[in-house]
């Protein structure tokens, strides 16, 4: 588990040699050359060392922007993890913005460390999503299923009963990468009416879920299918159909091959999903459809 007292904070951040940018890019602090992992060939638990020095300093300055910078409030589960949320999150009456990483070592904020380390934290971290929910007024809800000691799927269950379900949203909306995906139907299956009910729309970006080994059922797979989008790894561009008999919702190209990248890269395709899900469908005005037959016998009609 990651350490997270203010001492071991300032001591990581202040001998890690790197450092980020105000663009968000992890550079050397003295070369000002970009980062680069240093691989111990003959050396595992060095490089094993490596990976976790990297992990701790980029989950430390995220948790900073997300205290700092949007104003984010931890809130402590019982099961040892925490999340981040709006300030005021379960009263807003508006939106709330769930969003959902993937297992392994990443941490409420991240999408993929190696991709904040590599690509910058507009293409690694969740800050961008972020923004987009305060253009909207839309409450956040940052999961961090690989923070405690239980599985992601009891995480996501811990989350839905104790936050989400008595938020005061009108509209929940959800983004699963990887696992996040998996551990969000795993909700659906034991909170089938409840998350019907709250969740207007969930976008899956390569997500590891199955509706067909997960015990979901037929009601849970329609709701699905009129609720949920996929965003697959794909060579086609972004957007572009790549269906299925077995996808039992839309599915559409990533417009990458990368696991890692596909929440930045699908990000604008996923709200443009979202404004959709809760824009007004427009009532069809009812109208008489003229056929060639009755224009003859109307003429006829007038004739005589």
């Amino acid at each position: 588990m990651l350490e997270s007292s203010e001492a071991s904070r300032n001591l990581i951040q202040s001998d890690f040699p790197y450092w980020f940018s105000e663009d968000g890019h992890l550079l050397h602090r003295e070369t000002l050359e970009p980062y680069r992992f240093p691989f111990a060939l003959h050396d595992a638990r060095e490089t094993e060392r490596e990976h976790r020095r990297l992990c701790l300093y980029i989950t430390q300055h995220v948790y900073g922007l997300l205290e700092r910078t949007f104003r984010l409030l931890r809130e402590y589960l019982e099961d040892g993890s925490f999340v981040f949320m709006s300030p005021g999150a379960l009263a807003h009456p508006g939106g709330i913005l769930v969003l959902m990483q993937d297992w392994g070592t990443v941490r409420s904020g991240v999408w993929s460390w190696k991709l904040a380390a590599h690509g910058g934290l507009e293409r690694g971290s969740q800050i961008p999503y972020l923004r987009w929910a305060s253009l909207e007024s839309c409450a956040v809800l940052l999961t961090n299923p690989n923070e405690g000691r239980k599985t992601p799927e009891h995480h996501v269950r811990l989350v839905w009963e104790r936050l989400v379900s008595q938020s005061s949203a009108e509209h929940v909306f959800v983004v699963a990468h990887g696992y996040g995906g998996l551990a969000f139907v795993d909700l659906l299956c034991h909170r089938l009416e409840d998350v019907k009910r709250r969740v207007k729309a969930v976008a899956f970006l390569d997500s590891s879920h199955s509706l067909w080994h997960q015990p979901l059922g037929n009601a849970g797979r329609d709701w699905l299918k009129s609720h949920s989008r996929t965003w697959i790894l794909s060579t086609k561009p972004l957007n572009r159909s790549v269906g299925s008999l077995k996808a039992g919702c839309t599915q559409i190209s990533a417009g990458t091959q990368c696991h890692d990248s596909a929440p930045a890269v699908c990000m604008e395709s996923v709200f443009r999903f979202f404004t959709k899900m809760i824009k007004p469908k427009a009532t069809p005005t009812p109208f008489e459809i003229i056929t060639r037959s009755k224009s003859r016998a109307s003429e006829q009609n007038n004739n005589v």
